[in-house]
């Protein structure tokens, strides 16, 4: 039967790469027999290099792998698969002797498992686009669904430790994660273990997890030095358990058990009345706790790390003896690694000889792969010479031969014998499987790998298991509704605790508490549709311990009966024009400031030294570019299939208290802000893609465009003393306890669907802000700055510590094959690419060559766009600023009042250039405590506004000096300040334009 061959095939694929002394022979035996035990599996060195982390494995082993494999009732009885301790030691590269031929073993292992990958990528590639998709209901999903029926998985006993004594020898280290035990068993309806039988229609899958831990322990005893043995046994002791906790471990993740329930109904589409798949997932409790040594080991180990990279092309010439007595060896090991890295391997690269032996190996390694290519069973001779020329060549290099012999075999008409079942296996139901097959060595029979289904099975195999399964070829695909919810996932947080501390044992500095965090995603495949909805019930953080009190600094203030925060996305919603739907609901938040808790905790993540991160920086921004460049190109896509995203966010209003002295108690002046309440909605999308022949250019113009509102309300800032109810002058427009009184912004948010469009801007924002009215006297603004002044201050780095330079990062290119640069069968660019084929003479270059520099190139290749595009059009509009100050005896009076009538400014942003407009209508200041007894505003300043005419305007330009119009409309003047005063000039009593004024200049182009 085929299934042996297919479960020999899985294994020797996946533990082949990991495992030393892997029987592959005796491996197949067992699996023939149906019973699987392996025991004492050896984990290889360099088992974490897939990872491009500098550890190797000191120690590694799989106790015993049990699989049990019913051949003669596969489809009745259950398969059981059992892992019995995985227990890993990984230390840091170079704490283990560098030996030269272990290495160049390993490291030809990596270049062809990157080589393999490469294969697949091209392959799939090269598929894309033929493929068609298959049916929602196919044979390999009943297959898939007929597996999990009968398959119980059992794992236990994992530990997983790092240790460390290069990073800080006075300060060793042990990172772990430890799992006591995870399975997956068949229960009945009510969720017990059981056997299932042949005519149940429903599957209950039960899955649990116990005791997963993470720990990160300082100062630690270390056990790299001891035996094999010995190290196994102190792992196998470092696992928690509910019955057993180690000593001496610090945990930053407690040991957290989970339980999760599947239930499959196969025949569910069938019947519409319940959905095909529903998982629900639920974790009691998650603590998480860390402290000031720990946070400061995790630093060290960042920058460790980042010098063990660097340190990496070194270390084969690193010497053993100890530093001191040994300066010389030391020394020659500074010299030797400078010359052999930097210096002579770029001489040597660069020399005739090394370019000519390149070319001659590239065109040998093109010859002997076309060879391969065509012939059904190549020679040992012929693998033993492709061998030895990829242990000289790079990975991009032999990618590039395998391409350019790939397509001369194509245009000579062969047909690729090699790597025929390779390619007709893409479309395959198990295609990858036999993903490693052409790269094995011990590869002894001609084998051509099976096509599909017909050539695996003979007809009474087919038939019989068809039968088990439920398949039937005849069958068709289900029509489903478009509000059928097929598949349901649940998962459910009860408690999470996040603490800070600095030492173990002690008060805690922030303690954060998270009640009730749930989730669900469901998944309607008739509409193509996907809702994720996210429910917080509660969110508490209390500070640290203080006069016996222990301060709240965030706590929701919703009741029971309502969460804290409610998010809900979905794709192709129903009832709803838009293609995605986000909708976010926050009920109110406390907030407290504590000041011995924010000093203490802004003094936690305090280094007092420069870091040097550089490798992982680089790495990071590498990465974050990638990340960016994804975006960039799903965004792209969702303009041009003009997606619409319908957003509706609604915070309630929350506020932060700040009291005197930085510790809140009854007695003491409290100063309040209030965030107000926010809302951001999108304009309905009904009309968007409406079109008409009647519609003008400015009409289709303006629906070009997404539009969002964003309401602010209610911000205001108030000041209380004690006995004063400030809860209830929260809710009112004006009180005595308000400094700036309640105000409301109004915006909208426009972005235009055509990104590049000169005749449109990219983001239209306009808003306008009715009111800013402050109010303060006296005796007020006295007590808010003593309220200020009583507040600590964080602590500041001390002089001694050292500055952090700052560094420019050069992101270089990852030096990985990017498979999606070459596609199988595009030849003119490798032709173009490479001239192998041809005998042309080199000769070495003259030494008064010119070689043009990297900006020249970059100059030509990067030419400045002449089109100008609107970025941004910006107009905002304040309606009245009033500040009014008074004095306070029994009660408070009017002093001076100071007023500012329509503030407003206009942006607009461009490719080369900004230009900002700011005008001013009206002015005003009155005096209100006049000597006599009449009821009368002493006007200090005051201004008659005819209509229409502003009281001040001021135009700012700033150019860009790479614009093409920059020396012929600006003069050469990159910034532009310009004062315009209208024609009929307002009259007022407190200012006066003299002579000259009304045009200023910067011209900074010599900058």
């Amino acid at each position: 039967m085929v299934f042996e061959s297919l479960v020999v095939e899985l294994l020797n694929r996946f533990l082949g790469d990991y495992v030393e002394n892997l029987d592959k022979s005796q491996l197949k035996l067992s699996i023939w027999g149906g019973n699987v035990v392996l025991e004492n599996l050896r984990i290889k060195e360099n088992a974490l290099s897939d990872f491009d982390v500098p550890f190797k494995i000191k120690t590694g082993q799989i106790d015993k792998l049990t699989l049990k494999i019913p051949w003669k009732n596969l489809y009745s009885e259950a398969v059981v698969a059992t892992l019995d301790g995985l227990h890993i030691l990984a230390v840091p590269e170079g704490s283990i002797q560098y030996d030269a031929e272990k290495e160049e073993k390993q490291l030809q292992e990596n270049k062809q498992k990157e080589l393999q990958r490469i294969e697949e990528a091209l392959e799939k590639a090269a598929r894309k686009g033929k493929e068609k998709e298959e049916k929602t209901d196919t044979f390999g999903e009943k297959l898939a669904t007929q597996i999990i029926k009968n398959l119980q998985i059992k794992i236990t006993s994992i530990h997983i430790r790092y240790e460390d004594a290069i990073t800080d020898a006075s300060s060793p280290i042990s990172v772990g994660v430890t799992l006591a035990e995870l399975s997956l068993q068949t229960a009945d309806e009510c969720w017990t273990p059981c056997i299932l039988s042949d005519n149940a229609k429903i599957i209950y899958k039960l899955v649990r997890l116990d005791c997963l831990s993470v720990y990160w322990n300082v100062n630690s005893l270390l056990c790299c030095q001891d035996s094999r043995e010995q190290i196994l046994v102190q792992l196998k002791g470092g696992i928690a358990s509910g019955a057993h906790e180690p000593k001496n471990y610090q945990y930053i993740f407690r040991p957290i058990s989970a339980s999760a329930k599947l239930c499959i109904n196969p025949s569910a589409e069938a019947v519409l009345n319940s959905p095909k798949m529903n998982l629900d997932m639920e974790v009691q409790s998650i603590d998480i706790e860390m402290t000031k040594p720990q946070y400061m080991s995790i630093i060290d180990l960042l920058e460790s790390v980042n010098y063990m990279v660097r340190n990496g092309p070194y270390r084969k010439y690193k010497p053993i003896v100890p530093l001191h007595t040994n300066a010389g060896t030391w020394w020659k090991y500074v010299v030797t690694g400078i010359l052999e890295v930097h210096l002579r391997r770029k001489y040597r690269m660069w020399s005739w000889d090394h370019i000519k032996r390149h070319r001659q190996n590239l065109k040998a390694y093109k010859v002997a792969y076309k060879n391969k290519l065509t012939q059904t069973k190549p020679s040992e001779e012929l693998l033993k010479q492709l061998q030895v020329l990829e242990k000289s060549l790079d990975i991009f290099n032999i990618t590039l031969a395998r391409q350019q012999a790939h397509v001369e075999v194509i245009r000579s008409g062969h047909k690729m014998l090699g790597k025929k079942g390779k390619e007709k296996q893409g479309g395959g139901w198990f295609s990858s499987l036999w993903g490693k097959k052409e790269s094995k060595k011990d590869e002894d029979e001609d084998k051509s790998v099976p096509e599909s289904i017909n050539d695996l099975l003979t007809t009474e195999e087919k038939t019989k298991l068809y039968t088990a399964i439920g398949y039937s070829e005849s069958s068709h695909n289900l029509i489903l509704p478009k509000e059928y919810v097929a598949h349901v996932i649940s998962f459910k947080l009860v408690t999470t605790s996040i603490t800070i501390r600095e030492e173990p044992n002690v008060p805690e500095i922030v303690n954060v508490q998270i009640i009730d965090l749930s989730t669900s995603v469901f998944q309607r495949p008739g509409a193509q549709g996907l809702k994720v909805e996210a429910r917080l019930h509660h969110w508490y953080v209390t500070g640290l311990k203080q006069h016996g009190t222990v301060p709240s600094l965030l706590a929701s203030l919703g009741g029971t009966e309502s969460s804290l925060l409610n998010v809900c996305f979905e794709m192709n919603p129903e009832g709803s024009n838009a293609d995605q739907l986000l909708n976010v609901q926050s009920q109110p938040v406390e907030l407290i400031y504590d000041a011995r808790t924010i000093n203490s905790l802004m003094e936690f993540f305090q280094t007092n030294r420069g870091l040097d991160l550089e490798q992982l920086t680089s790495a990071t921004l590498l990465k974050l570019e990638e990340f960016k460049e994804k975006t960039a190109t799903g965004l792209s896509y969702i303009i041009e299939t003009r997606k619409t995203f319908d957003i509706q966010i609604n915070f309630k209003p929350s506020y932060l208290v700040v009291p005197q002295t930085g510790f809140y108690n009854p007695t003491s002046n409290l100063l309040i802000l209030d965030f107000g309440s926010l809302q951001l909605n999108s304009i309905d999308h009904n009309d968007l893609k409406a079109t008409s022949p009647t519609l003008s250019l400015e009409e289709i113009l303006q629906r070009a465009y997404e539009k969002f509102v964003v309401e602010l309300r209610s911000v205001q800032l108030l000041f209380s003393e004690p006995g004063q109810d400030w809860k209830s002058a929260r809710k009112q427009h004006s009180s005595s306890q308000h400094i700036l009184q309640p105000l409301d912004v109004k915006m909208q948010l426009s972005r235009a669907i055509v990104e590049k469009d000169s005749r449109i801007p990219k983001f239209k924002v306009s808003g306008e802000l009715p009111l800013v009215h402050i109010k303060m006297s006296d005796q007020k603004l006295r007590s808010v700055c003593q309220l200020a002044d009583s507040i600590p201050l964080p602590p500041t780095l001390s002089s001694t510590s050292s500055p952090v330079r700052p560094k420019i990062v050069h992101v270089r290119p990852v030096e990985a094959f990017d498979p999606r640069l070459v596609v199988i069968g595009s030849s003119a660019s490798l032709e173009e690419s490479s001239s192998l084929g041809s005998e042309e003479e080199f000769s070495d270059a003259r030494e008064g060559a010119v070689v043009p520099s990297r900006a020249a190139v970059a100059d030509e290749d990067n030419e400045t766009p002449s089109e100008e595009l609107t970025d941004l059009q910006l107009k905002f509009e304040v309606k009245e600023v009033v500040i009014e100050l008074s004095r306070q005896d029994s009660q408070e009076k009017p002093l001076l009042v100071f007023s500012v009538s329509q503030l407003g400014t206009e942006v607009n942003m461009r490719t080369f250039d900004l230009t900002s407009t700011s005008y001013l209508k009206k002015i005003n200041c009155d005096y209100c405590e006049v000597p006599d007894d009449q009821d009368q505003k002493l006007h200090l300043i005051s201004c008659v506004d005819p209509i229409g005419s502003d009281l001040l305007k001021v135009e700012y330009i700033k150019i860009d000096k790479n614009s093409p119009h920059f020396k012929k409309n600006q003069d050469t003047t990159e910034q532009t300040l310009k004062r315009s005063p209208p024609a009929d000039k307002p009259k007022s009593q407190a200012t006066r334009q003299k002579p000259g004024e009304g045009l200023i200049e910067a011209s900074d182009s010599g900058r």
